[in-house]
């Protein structure tokens, strides 16, 4: 069965990173192995505001793509590598690599995520 998912109807919204000046960010998961029974991928929508950041964090198993619908940032690395990037571009990050999310812009930054197989998303 085709869904189409309003992401801002969801009923809970996550707020990651509160204990973490600088971390925190609203995911609005859309669909997961529990929200639409999804075999392989996990995906929703983040929104940082400026100068908010992801944790450094991976997926040990999971390969993720990201969509920046609006705003703009960089993915740092695990080694301190940062790229910038901006609306409309895509990124690929494989399996197991470690990444952060900032948004070094002046307006909220919307990100979608794709990753499978499921995975955890990160706890700050």
């Amino acid at each position: 069965m085709i869904r189409v998912i309003d992401p801002f109807a969801v009923e809970r919204p996550l707020w990651l990173g509160l204990d973490d000046a600088g971390h925190r960010r609203k995911v609005f998961k859309v669909v997961d192995e529990h929200l639409q029974a999804s075999e392989f991928l996990t995906s929703g929508l983040t929104i940082f505001e400026p100068g908010e950041a992801s944790s450094l964090h991976n997926h040990p198993e999971s390969e993720e793509i990201n969509f920046i619908v609006r705003g703009s940032g960089e993915v740092v690395a695990g080694d301190g590598e940062r790229t910038p990037f901006g609306t409309h571009t895509f990124m690929f990050i494989p399996k197991g690599v470690k990444h952060q999310h900032i948004n070094t812009g002046r307006e909220p930054l919307w990100l979608v995520f794709v990753y499978g197989p499921h995975g955890r998303l990160p706890t700050s």
